[in-house]
Formats: structure tokens, C-alpha cells, sequence
């Protein structure tokens, strides 16, 4: 991943680089090449779509610590986590439905979370012009940065509480 993906106006969003690049009609009318998505917080009008991608990756991190005794081992780096191992955990979960956290996360994006290149809405229309693997790993980026980022942070560091 590129150092770019981590730089944004706005902190609050987190800037996603796309792998393979889409063709999108600019706010003028023009045909431009998306290359990254920004991604914006959830508010409590995405509460449904968030909760249950919350509820579909600590279902499959639950199975996964049952299966290896211990707690869940999530790919990542110096930073944490990252987003193709949290999908890569609810895709080997037979407690979750897949296919279904992927319409979920189409329902979500195309709220008003995701903006391409900063500017146009991410519409379902869009989102069907996107690669499947920028699509998962959007989604994957989404659920470390903004659904599950408190939960992961409380298992990366102790309790500061007596």
C-alpha cells in the first residue's frame, strides 16, 4: 500500500487507494479515472448497516478463537490490523454469511460515506464498476478505521481503568 493512502484533508476520513482504477462522470459532467475513495465516519443513520458488520466479524473472531484456543491473530502491521485480515477471518467463518456482509457493505458506501476521489458520491452503479478486491479490501479498510476501531484499539492496549 502506498504512504498516499494515509493522507487527507479532513481527519476524520481515511483515504483509499484503489488497485484498479474506474471510470465515474465528475460533478461536471466530464468522464474521469477514480483512483481512491474517501471514507467517512458512519453517523447514526448507518447504525443497522454497522451493526451488523460489527456483529459479523466478532461472530467470526469468536469462532476462530474457539477453533485455535487463543485470541484471534489479525494480519496487520506496526499500525495494526489491517483490513484484508479482518475479511479474510469473516470469510473462513461458517457463522458468517458472506455474500449477504457484502450487500451490507454496498448499502453502507453508497449512503454517503464514500466519496470518489473526494468529490462524487459512491452510488451502487459506481460500486458494480469496482474491482471485487478493492471492493473487499475497501470494505476490510472501513471496519479498521472507522466500525471496529475502538474494539481493536482495546485489544491492542490494557485497560488504563482500576
Amino acid at each position: 500500500m502506498q504512504d498516499e493512502e494515509f493522507e487527507i484533508n479532513d481527519p476524520d476520513s481515511y483515504r483509499f487507494i484503489l488497485d484498479k482504477p474506474f471510470k465515474y462522470g465528475t460533478k461536471s459532467g466530464d468522464q474521469d479515472s477514480a483512483s481512491w475513495i474517501e471514507l467517512r465516519p458512519p453517523t447514526t443513520r448507518n447504525s443497522r448497516e454497522c451493526s451488523a458488520l460489527k456483529q459479523a466479524f466478532f461472530r467470526a473472531a469468536n469462532e476462530s478463537e474457539s477453533e485455535e484456543g487463543g485470541p484471534t491473530e489479525i494480519d496487520g502491521d506496526a499500525r495494526g490490523p489491517q483490513g484484508e485480515g479482518i475479511i479474510a477471518v469473516m470469510a473462513m467463518s461458517t457463522e458468517v454469511d458472506l455474500p449477504e456482509i457484502m450487500e451490507v457493505a454496498r448499502k453502507l458506501f453508497s449512503s454517503g460515506v464514500a466519496q470518489v476521489d473526494g468529490e462524487t458520491k459512491l452510488t451502487t452503479r459506481l460500486i458494480e464498476s469496482m474491482s471485487q478486491d478493492d471492493f473487499e479490501r475497501m470494505l476490510g479498510e472501513y471496519l479498521v478505521n472507522f466500525t471496529l476501531a475502538s474494539a481493536l484499539a482495546r485489544t491492542r492496549k490494557p485497560s488504563s481503568k482500576l
